[in-house]
């Protein structure tokens, strides 16, 4: 866990200076206006992503971590996703390139033309495809190494990709941008993981056989609802902001919303990285227990102190990402700071339901806390205005936090027992 955690302080590091350099430019030429246009076109690429393999993730970083050492598991697992990975493909061509208009007046509403840029997404799917697959690879076998390669140069190319084409295209150049983005990813994952690759996996024995049908559909029903319900939310609150504010304003719960996951950054890789590879192989609740506390012992204090930083500089953060005409969104901080550390706190122990396959638990939770957050953010704009939204996401995760716990009771208390 402190190999990980210290290898990905750099990367923070590193995402922090790349995202000031493209949140800036994103600033400067197109305005709050258009981060909110470019924050609801990353929802629907999220989403994508991951039902290019239809959301097996973390089902298959679970498996990886399990056979790591069985390469014929290892081959009739990554026959399974290629399978899964294909038919997802095909699915999504249809979708974005033969409803490329009917996705693009949902998203960005009829005044706006990008019909163009989903025709051009439905070819980048396979690449996605292929990325989810080696990235499991890489976080299977908790290679922080080459994660720490990968992520590293995907940054500094893509930042520099979005700088480019935003200065010369504005919006529309923005977009194409983050759409190549996959493309890019894949080439630099090639690269680096193209040894470790061939020492686990022999794509000579793939077939057709659908081995894990059953282990990686159950993920698929988690993630794909999951996810699904996640990205839709946040483009019908962006939407619900613009409406009852002003598209100014969701420009700016956008801007919080990029601010909190490059500071969140450093807490999250170590979910694939360690949490889930981890708690799948934990079997009692006394090392359940034992872990989760050494993951708050060692973590916590840093994420509070980070994030008290991040409230102190508010206003330097701002300006030097953005432009003083983001300054009012400072009064968004402190309750976007305590959701995300509540979040922390919650997931942290949740990641529990996915290292178990707790399907029921885990789509009860997700949809609960989706839909929470967007109930007390429908009630709480009208009072606060765009405020309301980030009160809600505090709201949503001390829920979602508390009946996580009341799930998991048994973990905690009482006797030691098999999980």
């Amino acid at each position: 866990m402190i190999k990980v955690t210290s290898a990905n302080a750099l990367l923070v590091i590193v995402r922090m200076i790349f995202s000031l350099i493209s949140q800036k430019v994103l600033a400067i030429v197109i305005g709050a206006e258009g981060i909110a246009q470019v924050g609801n076109f990353r929802n629907v690429l999220s989403f994508f992503e991951q039902f290019s393999i239809l959301g097996t993730s973390n089902g298959l970083v679970k498996y990886i971590s399990e056979f790591k050492d069985n390469n014929n598991k290892l081959n009739d697992l990554f026959s399974t996703s290629i399978v899964f990975a294909s038919f997802a493909a095909i699915v999504s061509f249809i979708v974005l390139f033969f409803y490329s208009n009917d996705i693009n007046n949902i998203i960005f509403g009829s005044e706006k033309d990008y019909a163009y840029i989903f025709k051009i997404l439905a070819f980048i799917v396979p690449f996605m495809a292929i990325n989810a697959n080696l990235n499991a690879l890489i976080n299977g076998i908790s290679d922080y190494k080459i994660y720490s390669k990968v992520t590293f140069s995907t940054v500094i190319v893509s930042a520099f990709l979005i700088v480019f084409l935003t200065i010369k295209h504005k919006i529309n150049g923005s977009i194409i941008a983050i759409t190549l983005i996959p493309i890019i990813q894949f080439f630099i994952i090639y690269l680096f993981i193209s040894k470790a690759f061939t020492r686990y996996i022999n794509i000579k024995k793939f077939n057709l056989r659908l081995v894990f049908k059953n282990e990686l559909l159950s993920y698929t029903i988690m993630s794909v609802i999951v996810i699904f319900s996640i990205n839709y939310v946040d483009v019908a609150v962006r939407n619900l902001i613009e409406k009852n504010v002003s598209i100014v304003e969701a420009g700016y719960w956008t801007a919080m919303g990029s601010i909190s996951k490059t500071y969140m950054q450093f807490a999250s890789a170590i979910f694939p990285l360690y949490i889930l590879p981890r708690f799948a192989k934990i079997t009692n609740t006394y090392d359940f227990k034992s872990e989760i506390k050494k993951i708050y012992k060692m973590l916590l204090p840093l994420i509070i102190v980070g994030m008290i930083l991040v409230f102190l500089f508010k206003n330097l953060i701002i300006r030097t990402l953005y432009t003083d005409d983001f300054l009012s969104m400072s009064g968004l901080f402190k309750w976007q700071l305590l959701g995300d550390l509540v979040k922390f706190i919650a997931l942290v122990i949740a990641y529990q339901f996915l290292a178990k396959k707790q399907i029921v638990y885990f789509i009860f939770t997700e949809i609960l806390s989706v839909a929470l957050f967007y109930f007390f953010s429908v009630y709480l704009i009208d009072i606060y205005g765009t405020e309301g939204v980030v009160m809600a996401h505090l709201v949503r995760y001390i829920l979602y936090l508390l009946v996580v716990l009341y799930i998991l009771r048994h973990s905690f208390i009482g006797e030691n027992r098999d999980l």
